[in-house]
């Protein structure tokens, strides 16, 4: 269930259960606080109705009855007669019903047996005789409650001050709780925009709910383009770098062609070399580029097609240094989702490293292994290898372990971003009898 939605609906119960306690509470005291101290005395009730019925008859006692001022707070008096009719029509609780009949039977009992109607416990007569001849007893009792019980006196404003009071401090603290992460991120966001790579939400959104995840999210985004901004720019300042080499070869061959026109012929192959090297640079350049911004039509390519092709070109170079490829091809046909010339591009950079690497007489083996959803070629040579704490740097864009080899430096960081487009893998171990393998993981196309 999403983390937000329980903050919200806990945040709502929870007030609505404090509003319901403060009410409870608050109406609980009152209640108490406006208990009688004491009940009234019937006796003294008794004779006080005595001399209203006889200054006035039934009326003046209606009169009186329905007067709260005569009675303790919460408290008043019913009188009912034989029929069970109240003076007032009020209505009369179960238990002063009961009551009332058990006094109206007690009194036939006497009036059957002759004994008069007084009570002897009491020492006063409980029935009131009108000068009509009707009958009434008159009980003390509680008042009915008010609709909406004690809430319904004075104190209600009270309860409604704390209750909005409350439901105003806990949705303050809500609001407080997601806007605050919220306006961080906004301001994030504003500071990357601007061109503050560095800038991340951190801290301010690390709660559990969906706004943390947006922050955590937009930090691991800015963490990637931070990553691949100082990666261009890396790139950037290593092509300019290679390039001023070849550049200012060109430069110094042009001047002295023009002071040395009888020397053209040495000077017009050294330009025609340097331009060869600048197209080559610039390919690799272009190559690297498409890898790593997934440019190409990525369609199933079988993989037993693109390795023969490339292990041929591989081979007639290995030839020349009298190095050996030994491969086999896959026993079933593969194919894998990629576009079919930087698939082709980047398994041969490995070969050509590997040929490279390989000592005169050397070999150079290619062995391929399949599993149900994923395939990996092996490309291992049996030269000096790569020193240990330097493995990992090999697959960086213009980074080389030995600078009078040739090459840009550019092979290695083309295979790497191509098997991170298709979703897999690049590693390079030194092998155990010496030389370097490296592993290229690519899903197939059918997994």
């Amino acid at each position: 269930m999403p983390r937000l939605f329980l903050k919200l609906f806990g945040t709502f119960w929870l007030t609505t259960v404090l509003i319901l306690g403060i009410s409870i509470f608050v109406s609980f005291h009152l209640a108490r606080d406006s208990m009688a101290a004491r009940l009234a005395d019937p006796r003294e009730v008794d004779a006080t109705l005595r001399e209203v019925v006889a200054a006035g008859g039934l009326d003046a006692l209606r009169t009186w009855v329905a007067d709260e001022g005569n009675f303790l707070p919460g408290q008043t008096v019913y009188v009912v007669d034989d029929t069970g009719h109240e003076l007032l029509g009020r209505s009369v609780t179960p238990y002063l019903e009961s009551r009332l009949e058990r006094i109206w039977h007690m009194l036939d009992e006497r009036a059957r047996e002759g004994r008069p109607y007084d009570d002897r416990y009491r020492g006063f007569t409980p029935v009131l005789e009108t000068a009509d001849g009707s009958r009434w007893l008159a009980i003390p009792g509680p008042t009915a409650p008010p609709p909406f019980g004690v809430l319904s006196y004075g104190i209600r404003w009270v309860v409604l001050a704390a209750a909005a009071a409350t439901s105003l401090l806990t949705f303050w603290l809500l609001s407080r709780s997601l806007t605050r992460p919220a306006r961080h991120i906004a301001d994030t966001v504003e500071r990357f925009a601007a061109g503050d790579m560095s800038a991340r939400v951190g801290s301010a959104g690390s709660s559990r709910d969906e706004i943390g995840n947006i922050a955590r999210q937009f930090d691991s985004m800015a963490s990637q383009l931070e990553a691949q901004f100082e990666m261009r720019r890396e790139l950037f300042r290593n092509v300019s770098h290679e390039l001023r080499a070849p550049l200012a070869r060109l430069q110094i061959a042009t001047e002295l062609l023009e002071r040395k026109p009888e020397q053209s012929g040495r000077q017009l192959e050294r330009i025609r070399s340097e331009i060869a090297v600048l197209d080559a640079l610039t390919a690799q350049v272009l190559s690297l580029a498409s890898a790593m911004q997934g440019e190409g039509a990525e369609r199933p390519v079988g993989l037993a097609g693109v390795l023969e092709r490339v292990v041929d070109n591989a081979t007639l170079e290995a030839e020349a240094r009298s190095v050996t490829v030994d491969y086999t091809a896959p026993v079933d046909e593969v194919a894998v989702v990629a576009d079919e010339n930087l698939l082709a591009s980047a398994i041969e950079n490995v070969l050509r490293n590997a040929g490279q690497a390989a000592p005169s007489g050397g070999h150079v083996v290619v062995a391929t292994q399949v599993s149900p959803d994923r395939c990996t070629v092996t490309v291992t040579d049996d030269g000096d290898g790569v020193p240990g704490d330097q493995v990992e740097r090999i697959f960086e864009p213009f980074y080389r372990l030995d600078t009078n080899r040739e090459g840009s430096g550019i092979g290695l960081a083309i295979t790497a971003r191509v098997m991170q487009q298709l979703g897999g893998s690049v590693v390079a171990r030194n092998a155990n009898g010496g030389g370097l393998s490296v592993s290229m993981t690519m899903p197939l196309a059918n997994s």
